[in-house]
């Protein structure tokens, strides 16, 4: 999905995590996704990026500031909509259940 430092990284998410990013948000997530048409906030569009990032090269998860700055940095480089669809399109396959 994505390469930087040599290493790929790819977001895996399931339902435990979904449960994370609403708790700290207080939002549903499905709500939001629905009332934006799939353009996810700033805010959750970190969260979400952030908690689901894993390098399957070195395979381990990818958290904390680390994260966040890989999200910052593919931010400036792939631009917004192509981070928001990477993460929604992501979101629709480990977890298409909630999209039916």
């Amino acid at each position: 999905m994505f390469v930087v430092d040599g290493d790929n990284l790819e977001l895996r998410f399931n339902m435990n995590k979904i449960k994370t990013v609403e708790t700290m948000h207080k939002v549903s997530m499905m709500s939001e996704l629905s009332q934006s048409q799939g353009i996810l906030s700033f805010s959750l569009l970190e969260a979400l990026f952030t908690v689901g990032l894993y390098n399957t090269t070195k395979e381990t998860t990818i958290a904390g500031k680390k994260a966040q700055d890989i999200f910052e940095s593919l931010l400036k480089e792939e631009g917004y909509g192509n981070i928001n669809a990477a993460v929604v399109g992501k979101l629709q396959e480990d977890l298409g259940f909630l999209f039916r």
